[in-house]
């Protein structure tokens, strides 16, 4: 049996070890990959030792969305073939029951059953097994040859696909206006990316000031965004938010939120909310764990929507990847603002894992390249 190299959690009171393991076998519904690059969270420290709530079966490999080439595939598949370059979702769904899904080697969500079986090892490993259905074919010579990307470039495509399922679960249109706050983390920053590939005009929203200027710079020449300076003032804040949202003092057409844990008791959802227009709606896409506060009258005398979204659907990766192909969501950094600020092999995770923790704002990401 040919064996590979993998990280394995073998406790959340120990560290990642560096295994020899078998490569896995591509049964049918499967399919191994050869593991070109994937990212490092900038929160897995949090993951690993239980910090943060997370369901894991161990021992288990962690993982995350992947770029990689196929090794083999299972007996079903019928257009994957090996040596293809492949985008890889480590987001998995139940097959008998699509409203539960799991963070293959991150979290066991809905279907901890998955985890504790089949989809239980991620991506940090030379080889992985994914879910056919999870695997996407690239076109390699548009995406590397005609435009000239990178495996890194290609890599950054989680930081769009994201805030994505967010913006198509609310239907953004073009020549909407849309709230993205905060919008200077590695999703808020992506979601103003999309949204603007998406032909929205785009209010960006932070505290970072050094952040929302490198979105002015990359951006501006859109003509389609604007930036505010959080205040945490609510009345000052929403007065900023529908000034700059364009739409004849009414407010704003959609607002998509990353709340990052910490921003638990910010005043920014409140402003944001008070800034839409009547009939507009709110995406929550962020990691805020209890209760946040909604000004009920104000929500039924508008009309507005809130929608929850767990990361995306298969059909919206479908779409993704179309824009990306197609050239209206461009990638690398001269277009994005997105570098590559660190590269680990699996013996050096550590050293990833402590950068991805530190450089954990948008336009930086840090990538395991097995």
């Amino acid at each position: 049996m040919s064996t590979q190299r993998a990280l394995v959690l073998h406790s959340k009171d120990t560290p990642l070890s560096l295994d020899t393991v078998p490569i896995p076998t591509a049964v049918p519904g499967s399919i191994v990959i050869k593991v070109l690059s994937t990212y490092i969270l900038s929160y897995l420290s949090s993951v690993l030792d239980g910090t943060l709530p997370y369901s894991l079966a161990l021992p288990l490999t962690p993982g995350a969305n992947t770029i990689g080439r196929i090794h083999a595939v299972g007996p079903d598949a019928t257009v994957l073939k090996p040596g293809q370059l492949v985008f890889c979702d480590y987001t998995v769904s139940a097959r008998d029951d699509t409203d539960s899904a799991i963070l293959m080697g991150s979290h066991g969500g809905a279907a901890m059953k998955l985890m504790q079986g089949e989809w239980r090892n991620g991506s940090f490993a030379e080889f992985a097994k994914f879910p056919l259905e999870n695997v996407f074919l690239l076109d390699e010579e548009v995406l590397c040859g005609r435009m000239g990307y990178s495996v890194e470039d290609l890599c950054a495509m989680p930081a769009y696909l994201t805030p994505f399922g967010g913006l198509s679960e609310i239907n953004l249109l073009p020549g909407e206006t849309i709230i993205i706050a905060p919008a200077t983390g590695r999703f808020g920053g992506g979601a103003v990316t999309t949204a603007l590939a998406m032909g929205a005009t785009v209010v960006a929203c932070g505290r970072n000031e050094s952040t929302l200027s490198a979105l002015k710079k990359t951006f501006g020449h859109t003509g389609r965004l604007e930036t505010i300076i959080l205040t945490g003032d609510v009345k000052t804040d929403t007065a900023a938010m529908i000034a700059a949202s364009r739409n004849k003092g009414k407010g704003a057409d959609a607002y998509l939120d990353f709340s990052p844990p910490a921003a638990a008791k910010s005043t920014h959802i409140a402003a944001a909310m008070a800034a839409l227009r009547p009939f507009g709606r709110a995406c929550f896409m962020g990691g805020i764990s209890g209760k946040v506060e909604i000004d009920y009258l104000s929500l039924m005398l508008k009309s507005l929507r809130i929608q929850g979204r767990f990361m995306y659907s298969r059909e919206m990766v479908v779409r993704f990847i179309k824009m990306v192909e197609k050239g209206n969501l461009r990638l690398g950094e001269e277009a994005t603002g997105m570098r590559t600020v660190g590269r680990f092999g699996l013996e050096n995770i550590y050293e990833g894992i402590e950068l991805a923790g530190r450089e954990k704002g948008w336009g930086k990401q840090v990538l395991l390249m097995p």
